[in-house]
């Protein structure tokens, strides 16, 4: 496995050099681009040019992107969230283009993979919001060059269950298509070694942060309850060797933050880590 950092921690600011630097002080040789303007302006090839080179410059590998889930971070309360599973079938459209186009940019800095969701909301699945996710994947993989992958997350909803992704993924050649198993996502809703074991044969991406199994918390892993001491000899057992991706969330912001800054949440996620993995990894 090689550590991955997702920048999900610092969407709501830009990737300068500051954030960048993070990456090999902490410990973390990937990153997991989220293609959230103006976070990662996915349609701005100047900018995103500079954060290739600045990431790339801290010895930093960008090993994957998280796929928009909405046009603008700054707004993302009042905008209508991207959805590939969408009734609306102009909506499913700007929804596949969106994603395409963060493809794009991935594909033309080396390729990688691409983590996309099922829907948003949840409701009504089958039959019509599954047969759009599928259309939607089939339009995707004919507009991406093959040298990106497409990772389907399970999420803490009825239409993310293991199974589901399973039933999506099964439908693709393991060489395009493959499941990002997000361990938080998998506590809150079902049982962790079971969902890692059920992923085994088309495991690419993994997602880790902890919670209660309520809520999406996205602490440290340590903070929460998901079972590490299990967990990694699960992933180790059936043979993952993909990018294990930490992904936090940005606890600095508003009165009585629980961190002053980046760097106490990195720190105390790093000790995590070697504790996990016995060393840093």
């Amino acid at each position: 496995m090689e550590l991955s950092l997702s920048t999900h921690l610092f969407v709501f600011r830009p990737l300068d050099e500051a954030i960048a630097s993070l990456f090999p002080r902490y410990g973390f040789p990937g990153a997991e681009l989220w293609a959230m303007p103006p976070h990662f302006p996915y349609d701005d090839p100047v900018e995103t040019e500079r954060i290739a080179d600045r990431l790339a410059s801290n010895g930093v590998r960008i090993r994957s992107v998280h796929a928009p889930l909405y046009p603008d971070v700054r707004t993302y309360r009042e905008d209508r969230w991207y959805s590939l599973s969408s009734e609306e079938e102009e909506h499913r459209q700007s929804s596949v283009a969106a994603t395409a186009r963060a493809a794009g940019w991935l594909a033309n800095h080396g390729g990688g993979t691409i983590v996309v969701h099922t829907t948003f909301p949840s409701e009504n699945w089958y039959p019509r919001r599954w047969a759009a996710c599928l259309s939607s994947l089939n339009e995707l993989l004919a507009l991406v060059p093959e040298n990106v992958r497409f990772a389907v997350e399970n999420t803490p909803l009825a239409s993310g269950r293991v199974e589901t992704i399973l039933d999506i993924v099964h439908r693709y050649p393991p060489e395009r298509v493959g499941v990002c198993l997000d361990l938080g996502h998998a506590h809150i809703q079902e049982n962790v070694l079971n969902a890692i074991r059920a992923c085994a044969g088309r495991l690419i991406h993994v997602h880790a942060s902890d919670n209660h199994a309520i809520r999406d918390d996205h602490f440290v892993p340590g903070r929460g309850s998901v079972p590490w001491d299990r967990a990694i000899p699960a992933l180790r057992e059936i043979g993952f060797g993909g990018p294990f991706t930490i992904e936090l969330r940005d606890y600095t912001r508003g009165e009585n933050a629980p961190y002053r800054n980046f760097e106490e949440i990195l720190s105390e996620c790093r000790d995590a880590l070697d504790g996990m993995f016995g060393g840093r990894t």
